[in-house]
């Protein structure tokens, strides 16, 4: 696909099919930004990336961030997120990104990348683990 070019709606739905599952499985946000970058890259991943939730520091997102035009691919992390997903992970992750952008495939890039993000980061925590009930007062305790 040229720069430029819009996707098709199939390739859309690739790929928000793919990032629904990543949030699903591991409950962190992920967003994807393409085209070009003016200024710092990094700055301006972690500008975007401020945009995906509240509170950074809590709230576990991740940004690619893909400039085909610029010639690079940004894995962003909030500090929650980056607690679950290595930098060795998120590395990984844009390799296998750039491979396949270098054969032409940018959404097939993208979902993979975002799979073995998800994958990295693992299972969401349970929303409310159940209190550990404790006897009541009066009733035998099973030992």
């Amino acid at each position: 696909m040229a720069t430029g070019e819009a996707f098709t709606s199939e390739q859309l739905e690739r790929l928000n099919r793919a990032l629904e599952l990543a949030q699903k499985h591991s409950g962190v946000r992920f967003g994807v930004r393409l085209g070009s970058v003016r200024g710092d890259v990094r700055l301006a991943a972690e500008r975007i990336l401020s945009t995906l939730v509240e509170d950074p520091a809590r709230d576990p997102a991740v940004l690619i961030l893909v400039s085909p035009g610029q010639c690079f691919v940004r894995v962003a992390t909030t500090p929650a997120a980056r607690k679950r997903i290595s930098d060795s992970a998120s590395g990984l992750a844009a390799l296998t990104m750039t491979s396949s952008f270098s054969l032409g495939d940018l959404v097939g890039g993208l979902t993979t990348g975002i799979r073995q993000l998800g994958e990295a980061a693992g299972p969401a925590a349970p929303a409310h683990a159940a209190p550990i009930s404790s006897p009541a007062a009066g009733s035998p305790a099973a030992h």
